[in-house]
């Protein structure tokens, strides 16, 4: 018994000391060495795919992907603080420390195209700068503390590149912060105060006469600018002026201006045959007046006016829709990449300028630092600790070649972005219309139209998600993944709540709602229009008439799908009112389950009507496994049934009402498919729109394009019936 207790103290003393041996090994300097060149090299590779993938967050709303992006992100920075405080705090001495700490500095910086992750980020701008200089601080010490040698040559070229990348992203931030949209939209919305009195009388939006649209303003020297300050400050002592003064000049480009440029790139007749390259202008002119709303600025009715006139006729020519829809997509890239990417202070005065200097450097410090290193390392330079590999390589400098691989491959890609983005357009668009002697330069021309025309991706995913209550309405998310423990890590996943493959967004569905839209904009109404217009609405008035718009929404999407298999199609494809029914209907009970913040009730009063919907659906349908079966339970329920004022049974009253229609059922489609699109036009205005800029990053939403509509007209829902 003895000898069995020995022995089992003896191997407990073995796995013991094994285990000691192995936790001494990862202490020692060279396992130290080791995790720090892991570590910068993933650090390497995260940024690289935020550079890559940064482009991809506005055309794919996958929250896969989301995730993915939202961890390289965080991972980033945390990754980037542990490295440099494990190179801080070693034990021994290399020489290529000092070069990777300069590195993870740059990447700080993050990528051009992927400056943020959410709107959040934007207001700690100043928290990032404090940060910057603390780790710059330990770097400095870092380098200090290394000593002079041949690959500290290297890094004095590289750390010039620092400070630009980390004080371009801090204006980004800045910029995008609360503080900085309202700092740098107070010119355009003093400007736009009055800019609707310069064209009363004289305005023609065909060829856009009398709208003098600010889309660029070219910057004044530093002299000229110091001399336009003090000249506004005496004439401020002399007559006190409140409003930021902007007066049309030269350096003012202007959509009139566009419009009136003779050049053969910007005539109809010559290389802008299809509008679209003017367009682009006009894109960006309205994007600036989109960004007031997120500034609490706001515009006098008759600017709302103009703009409306501008849309209709935008709306009137011919392929008008799809012409509408291309400025508002664009405007909305503008707007995405405003808050999200560093492309605002790239395109500044002198953004691009210091771009190039960080070009030049890259330029010149990579080839210095692989010619420096290279042969210091090959003669076995002095320092204490390196890791080698069986041919003798150094695996340091092999660490230091990836990394500097991987940081040019990024700078190239965000060069390519950057160079054929739709900021980039805009500024070689404008140059040339200031520029008379780049008309005569057939080569200029050609060069920039190439670039202006040049797009790998649409700017959106353009497709409608989608959502079916009868289907849906008995998912249960796993209680592993979603519980009251994981609610304070990630949003959680609700019963019932299981998205349908989205469709994509057709004309038919752009057609309807812009028709709706442009034939009743200065009263919209919650459906009501379309039903009087079909002579329907004594009988079906009831359903809209409901406590909140989220209890409409589902009442009528319920019927809609009771009629929907009830009364079938024979060949959906060829019917567009079936199209837009079941797209819309889908579409905004979609909105109800996942985004009510984009929709006009209280957001939580969404979320809780909607969950008190599933757990009334799955109390009334307790044992249906088909959509065949519930609906036929449910109609046999409604009619039994005395409490009529639950969501499920009204909707299967309103789903029999509508097959008790005395006409065909195509007539009944039509009556549908007005009434959805109707109903998605009334629920576009909103006065949140963070939550509209929030969502951006998500791949967007189809009615976002209308919100941005609906908000340049000024156009205003009726308030709710009593």
């Amino acid at each position: 018994m003895r000898d069995l207790q020995r022995l089992k103290m003896g191997a407990w003393n073995k796995t013991l000391s094994e285990a000691t041996a192995v936790v001494k090994s990862l202490s020692t300097p060279k396992a130290n060495l080791a995790k720090i060149e892991f570590l910068a090299c993933v650090t390497a590779f995260l940024l690289m795919l935020l550079t890559i993938s940064g482009w991809l967050r506005r055309r794919k709303n996958d929250q896969k992907l989301r995730r993915l992006l939202w961890a390289a992100y965080t991972l980033t920075s945390y990754l980037i603080v542990y490295t440099l405080g494990l190179m801080t705090e070693a034990s021994f001495r290399n020489e290529l420390l000092p070069v990777w700490a300069i590195f993870l500095m740059i990447f700080f910086g993050s990528s051009d195209s992927y400056s943020v992750h959410s709107l959040e980020d934007c207001e700690q701008w100043k928290t990032y700068v404090w940060q910057y200089v603390i780790k710059v601080t330990g770097v400095t010490f870092l380098l200090v503390m290394s000593g002079i040698t041949l690959p500290m040559i290297s890094v004095l070229i590289l750390c010039l590149i620092v400070p630009l990348k980390a004080f371009r992203r801090a204006a980004s931030l800045k910029i995008a912060s609360g503080y900085g949209r309202q700092m740098t939209t107070k010119l355009i919305a003093d400007y736009m105060r009055t800019e609707h009195q310069s064209s009363e009388g004289d305005l023609d939006p065909s060829q856009m006469r009398g709208y003098n649209y600010v889309v660029r303003v070219r910057k004044t020297s530093l002299m000229s600018l110091k001399m336009l300050i003090k000249r506004e400050a005496a004439e401020r002592w002399e007559a006190q002026n409140y409003r930021k003064p902007l007066e049309i000049t030269d350096r003012v480009v202007t959509i009139e201006k566009v419009w009136k440029c003779q050049g053969w790139l910007l005539t109809s007749g010559g290389g802008d045959k299809d509008g679209k390259l003017k367009d682009i202008c006009l894109s960006f002119s309205l994007y600036k007046l989109l960004r007031l709303k997120f500034s609490d600025y706001s515009l006098p009715k008759q600017a709302h006016e103009k703009a409306w006139k501008l849309i209709e006729h935008l709306y009137a020519e011919g392929n008008g829709l799809e012409r509408a829809f291309r400025v508002v997509e664009l405007e909305l890239s503008f707007l995405f990449d405003s808050f999200y990417t560093k492309y605002p202070t790239i395109f500044q005065s002198f953004g691009w300028k210091i771009k190039v200097i960080e070009l030049l450097l890259l330029v010149i410090g990579v080839p210095v630092t692989i010619g420096l290193c290279f042969p210091w390392y090959d003669s076995n330079g002095p320092q204490d600790v390196q890791l080698a590999t069986a041919g003798g390589l150094s695996i340091d400098f092999l660490v230091t070649i990836l990394i500097l691989l991987i940081f040019t491959c990024g700078e190239l890609v965000q060069c390519f972005f950057m160079a054929i983005s739709d900021w980039a357009k805009v500024s070689l668009l404008c140059k040339y219309v200031r520029t008379n002697s780049w008309h005569e330069k057939k080569w200029m021309e050609k060069l920039i139209g190439l670039i202006c025309r040049t797009q790998f991706l649409e700017p959106w995913e353009r497709k409608l998600h989608q959502y079916s209550l009868l289907e849906s309405y008995d998912y249960t998310p796993s209680r592993l993944l979603y519980n009251v423990f994981t609610d304070l890590f990630m949003d959680p996943i609700r019963d019932g709540q299981k998205q349908s493959a989205p469709v994509k967004l057709s004309s038919e569905v752009k057609k309807a709602v812009f028709c709706s839209l442009m034939s009743n904009p200065e009263a919209l109404q919650n459906g009501e229009a379309s039903l009087i217009r079909n002579g329907v609405a004594h009988n079906l008035s009831w359903a809209r008439k409901l406590e909140t718009q989220t209890e409409v929404i589902m009442v009528w999407h319920v019927a809609t799908v009771i009629f929907e298999h009830m009364a079938p199609v024979l060949d959906p494809s060829l019917n567009s009112n079936f199209l837009v029914t079941i797209n819309l209907s889908k579409y905004l009970a979609y909105l109800v389950a996942f985004y009510p913040k984009l929709l006009p009730d209280h957001p939580y009063d969404s979320e809780y009507i909607f969950d008190g919907i599933i757990i009334e659906a799955r109390h009334l349908l307790k044992g249906c496994k088909t959509v065949e079966e519930r609906i036929r339970k449910l109609n046999k329920i409604s009619k039994t049934m005395e409490d009529t004022s639950k969501v499920m049974i009204q909707g299967a009253q309103l789903g029999q009402q509508l097959l008790d229609v005395e006409n065909e059922p195509n007539f009944v489609w039509k009556v549908l498919a007005e009434f959805w699109a109707e109903l998605m036009v009334y629920v576009a205005p909103s006065n949140n729109a963070i939550a509209h800029a929030q969502h951006l990053a998500k791949g967007g939403e189809f009615v976002t394009h209308l919100w941005a509509l609906v908000s340049h007209a000024g156009i205003q829902r009726e308030p709710p019936i009593e």
